[in-house]
């Protein structure tokens, strides 16, 4: 009985462990990892620049990636129309 009491406490140490670590690693870690890091200044500084939040690079529901993924479909189709019209002129 002893022994289930231990392991349950050890397991619970282990949990709050990691979310003690995530926490430190979200919110103190990675800012400092950020700042030093030109590849993501960059990023920043584009985003910026285009006036497009991150919500809108992963989201679908923003206007801005609705329309290029529009023009992107829309272009891919016509590259597979000139493909198909290119074979069927040259078999």
């Amino acid at each position: 009985m002893e022994s289930l009491k231990v392991s349950r406490l050890h397991a619970w140490l282990k949990l709050t462990g990691l979310v003690l670590a995530l926490f430190v690693f979200f919110n103190y870690l990675s800012p400092v990892l950020f700042g030093l890091s030109s590849s993501w200044q960059r990023f920043v500084d584009v985003q910026d620049e285009i006036g497009v939040t991150s919500g809108a690079l992963y989201y679908t529901d923003v206007g801005v990636t609705q329309d290029s993924e529009a023009h992107v479909r829309e272009a891919v189709a016509l590259g597979m129309q000139e493909r198909a019209q290119k074979n069927h002129q040259n078999p």
